[in-house]
């Protein structure tokens, strides 16, 4: 993988708005999970509703490729247990 790949789709789309910054949306999610041990939220819907929303990328497209980023399924429920787990590719 290529980081072409990351940041675009096959058509040239980036998948993340201009100056994103990955390590930030990292230190977002991971400080979510350890904050609300039981929430019902995927990591998806984390993605979108905190990290991308406003800025035209909160659909389900960018938010799971964000998932993917950052080495966690889109559709698990965020704990901190699969959070830790998580395999960067």
């Amino acid at each position: 993988m290529v980081e072409r790949d990351i940041y675009f789709d096959a058509k040239g789309r980036p998948y993340f708005p201009t100056g994103f910054d990955i390590k930030k949306a990292e230190r977002i999610m991971g400080n979510y999970v350890r904050c609300f041990t039981n929430s019902c939220f995927t990591f998806a819907e984390i993605a979108a509703l905190l990290i991308l929303q406003g800025t035209g990328y909160d659909g389900g497209t960018s938010a799971y490729h964000l998932c993917f980023v950052l080495g966690v399924d889109g559709g698990d429920r965020a704990t901190l247990k699969r959070w830790k787990a998580r395999v960067k590719p």
